[in-house]
């Protein structure tokens, strides 16, 4: 019994909170840095087009594949 209530004071040690840390102030940076840091919006911007048509391409194949497949086994 003096085993366990000397875990449960161990883990009333542990659970007192720790007091926060001070954080730091960091000064605003000049406009050259904000200038540099920031990539043009344009360019994230764009979608890419080929990415639409490949599963038309992919259903095209597949259709082929299958009408000649469907072919061999009639021979």
């Amino acid at each position: 019994m003096r085993r366990i209530e000397d875990e449960d004071n161990d883990n009333e040690v542990s659970v007192k909170p720790t007091p926060p840390s001070p954080t730091p102030v960091t000064p605003p940076p000049s406009p050259t840095q904000k200038h540099i840091s920031s990539p043009p919006q344009a360019e994230t911007a764009q979608p890419s087009s080929p990415l639409p048509q490949q599963p038309s391409q992919t259903t095209n194949i597949s259709q082929s594949t299958m009408a000649l497949l469907n072919k061999l086994l009639e021979t």
